[in-house]
């Protein structure tokens, strides 16, 4: 700024100039390096994703490439890279397009990120992490508790969402992170939908349920979410992590995760990367049910994750007529399956037709169940005695307890 006096005639004047320092590229992209890709959480600059970056008059055009098609936060990338840009004075205009890295380039990219073995370093994850893989913190989560099985079909969401509404009812501040990336379904079980948006702190805010559950989905974030996720191992991992760590959770007592079925990318992702306080393991009373539910059992085993014990879904029917138990899939096997195991056997959940309706129209909260019930409570005395021991020393605000 520079200043001065102009006294023609005897008038006195004082004026002023300000020098302002016009934008250029240079400038632009010193603003993207402090822009992060949501996915990997590095610059893109570093990353070598700014393609272009064009400045006439004020008005900014910056094109990124994408590591990923379709990616479910390019939204979130652009919104990023505007509101960075538009921390410049003199802009008057930005616009922010996509495009996709070619295969070389991702390959590329792949060697730049893959991280260097030092033998003699050990993991920071902790038990079964590998390495690359970093253990994620819990923040203000109190028991983060998975629901796992080895096969499709027997129930996991149904136990997650009941399993959590249970844990609401008793006063607990509950939420559910929907790790089945593939297949994810709570958010329509438990009648939630929207867009999750950006909070004041930065972190993703999830959508509550009706009785005041936290739920994060891939399809809240899906523009369409009828369209499928066709994302390789990778992919997939840095999704799961985002999911978690990326939302702003706040303060909660329990974080349930309902895992797809098998043993591939997400669940692994999962056991090495959240801090898990547990599974529990769904099945079925068909035999081949328990013979794939036994390689997740084992997986968790391997990875050294405890397992709460084993609830056996959809175990029979009870005739709405005469109360004549049916064995619709044939007799259960639940406790036998737990005992061979050696896992706690937490409960037989019988075949309810009122709960395909209430899932259907995201009504699940309504459903109560006497056996999920007596499992939140099993959760509830076994959580306490973990949580006594962590928080010693810490403030009030760390019980376990719900606050009245």
């Amino acid at each position: 700024m520079k200043e001065g006096v102009n006294s023609e005639k005897g008038v006195i004047v004082v004026f002023r100039t300000v020098a302002y320092r016009l934008v250029d590229k240079n400038l632009v992209l010193e603003k993207l390096r402090d822009v992060l890709d949501p996915e990997i959480g590095r610059s893109i600059v570093d990353l070598k994703m700014v393609r272009d970056i064009s400045v006439s008059d004020g008005n900014v055009y910056v094109k990124i490439a994408l590591t990923v098609a379709h990616c479910p936060l390019a939204k979130t990338l652009q919104a990023d890279v505007e509101n960075a840009v538009r921390k410049l004075e003199e802009v008057r205009s930005v616009r922010v397009e996509t495009t996709t890295m070619s295969r070389k380039e991702l390959d590329e990219l792949k060697q730049q990120l893959q991280p260097r073995a030092n033998p003699s370093t050990p993991s920071r994850g902790g038990p079964g992490v590998g390495p690359g893989i970093e253990r994620l913190g819990r923040r203000g989560v109190r028991s983060i508790i998975a629901v796992i099985s080895g096969k499709g079909g027997v129930g996991k969401t149904f136990v997650t969402s009941m399993l959590a509404t249970e844990l609401k009812r008793r006063g607990y501040e509950v939420g559910v992170l929907d790790a089945d990336l593939t297949g994810p379904s709570i958010a329509k079980v438990l009648g939630v939908s929207g867009k999750p948006y950006k909070g004041p702190g930065g972190g993703i805010v999830p959508l509550r349920t009706k009785t005041g559950i936290k739920v994060m989905s891939i399809n809240l974030v899906l523009d369409d979410p009828s369209m499928p996720v066709v994302w390789r191992g990778p992919i997939v991992n840095s999704v799961i992590r985002q999911l978690y760590w990326d939302v702003d959770w706040g303060d909660l007592h329990y974080l349930l995760v309902d895992l797809p079925p098998g043993t591939s990318d997400a669940p692994l992702t999962v056991f090495q990367s959240l801090p898990l306080d547990g599974v529990i393991v769904v099945s079925s009373p068909q035999e081949l049910a328990s013979m794939i539910v036994s390689k997740a059992v084992n997986m968790a085993k391997k990875m050294e994750i405890p397992i709460l014990g084993l609830v056996e879904n959809m175990s029979y029917l009870k005739c709405p007529d005469c109360g004549k138990r049916v064995d619709v899939f044939g007799e259960a096997k639940g406790e036998k399956l737990a005992v061979g195991l050696g896992l706690p056997f937490l409960g037989a959940v019988p075949l309810d037709p009122a709960v395909a309706q209430l899932s259907d129209q995201g009504r699940i909260e309504e459903y109560s169940s006497s056996i999920i019930a007596n499992i939140a409570d099993e959760l509830r005395t076994r959580a306490a005695k973990q949580v006594e021991q962590l928080t010693q020393g810490l403030p009030i605000a760390w019980s376990v307890e719900p606050s009245q």
